[in-house]
Order: structure tokens, then sequence, then C-alpha cells
């Protein structure tokens, strides 16, 4: 298993995605958790993201999970010849939603206990691989139902790690939602990581690496 877990895109450790991806270049990029924001901004913002990673030698190419909903063996398919998967940030909700109704949920459990593909999030894409979203609903707002969406909210994450992830760690706009979530995980004593902006979590192998 090979995951990369970020507050903010590739943090301050970008060599560390590209290292675990390895040889096999070629990047399914998912913007769904800001399937809520206008299509101009949402555009706008998925450009910047395939610049960057294009910048780092990736051969990036859009996943929209809307393509596929109702359709997770074309999904399974389609994803074949990819080394990378990577989500943004945005609302973890909506993000949860759309893996559960293409069926990427099922395809990263399988396709990343095998090793056959590596995994990449940026706080949404980072809390939804967490055992449940519980704690994040305090900014990521569960009941907004984009065009197309399931209304049903899915709390449950795909347990990919046995922790959570707490992104935006004392930054200046998403600060008191993460002071929050920190609490509530506290006083459930439930494992967790602290991610200020520019931290990540490695895992591979087993082998846990909190990159300060």
């Amino acid at each position: 298993m090979r995951l990369f877990l970020s507050s903010e895109n590739l943090g301050e450790y970008p060599e560390a995605f590209i290292e675990l991806v390895g040889d096999n270049n070629k990047l399914a990029f998912i913007e769904n958790a800001k399937d809520d924001w206008t299509l101009d901004d949402r555009t706008a913002k998925l450009q910047e993201h395939k610049h960057q990673f294009r910048q780092l030698g990736f051969d990036v190419h859009e996943l929209d999970l809307r393509d596929f909903f109702g359709k997770a063996d074309k999904l399974d398919n389609w994803l074949k010849d990819f080394g990378g998967v990577f989500a943004a940030g945005g609302n973890s909700f909506i993000l949860r939603r759309a893996m559960a109704q293409s069926g990427l949920d099922k395809i990263l459990i399988k396709r990343t206990k095998d090793d056959s593909v590596a995994y990449g999030g940026s706080s949404a894409g980072s809390i939804v691989v967490t055992p449940s979203l519980r704690g994040s609903e305090h900014g990521d707002y569960p009941d907004v139902v984009p065009k197309g969406y399931d209304k049903k909210i899915i709390w449950k994450g795909l347990s990919l790690v046995p922790f959570y992830v707490v992104p935006h760690y004392k930054s200046s706009w998403w600060g008191e939602e993460a002071d929050i979530m920190v609490r509530k995980l506290k006083a459930k004593d439930s494992r967790h990581y602290k991610l200020r902006d520019g931290q990540v979590i490695v895992v591979e192998a087993g082998k846990i690496e909190y990159l300060k």
C-alpha cells in the first residue's frame, strides 16, 4: 500500500509523491470535492492543479467521477493503466459520495491493498481514506449536495489507514474547524495526526512517515 496524505496540495514534499508513484507517471486527478463550486472557479482550479503536476513530470488526466456514476466496472477498466490517483481538497462529503456512486471507493480499497496503484489526497482527499468523516462536518457541510448526487450522507471512510487526519491545523482560514475536529477526536481517544499546511503523511508497506 502506498498513500500520500497532505493538508494542502503536495505540501512541502512533492518529491515524496513522485517517489511513491514510481515509474508509471500516468496520474488520474480528481477534483470532485469542488463540485459545489461554480463551473468557472472549478475549471480554473483544475487547470492550476494539472499544471502543477505536469511541471513535476506527471502525465495528468482528469478523472471526473460523475462520468462513472453507476459504472464501476467501466471505471475499474479505465484506471488499469494508471500508476497514481490524486484527489484534491474541497468538501469531504461530496468527494465521499462521488467515490461511492462511481465505485471508486471499492476500487481503491482493492488496488491500494494489492499495491497496483498509489493514492494521494489533499485535505478532503486525505479525510475520506480514514475510518470516518466524523468531525469534519463543522467545515465541510454534509448537507451540500450538487446536482446528480445522492442526498444520503456517508459518514464511513475507506479505512485505508487506522488513524484520522486533521488538515489545515493552525491555519488562518480553517484553523477553528481543525481545532473542533481535534477536540472531538481526543474526546473519543481516536488516534489522529494534525497536519499544518505543508505537512504530509506517507504510508508505504505498513510504515507511516510523518513529514513535518
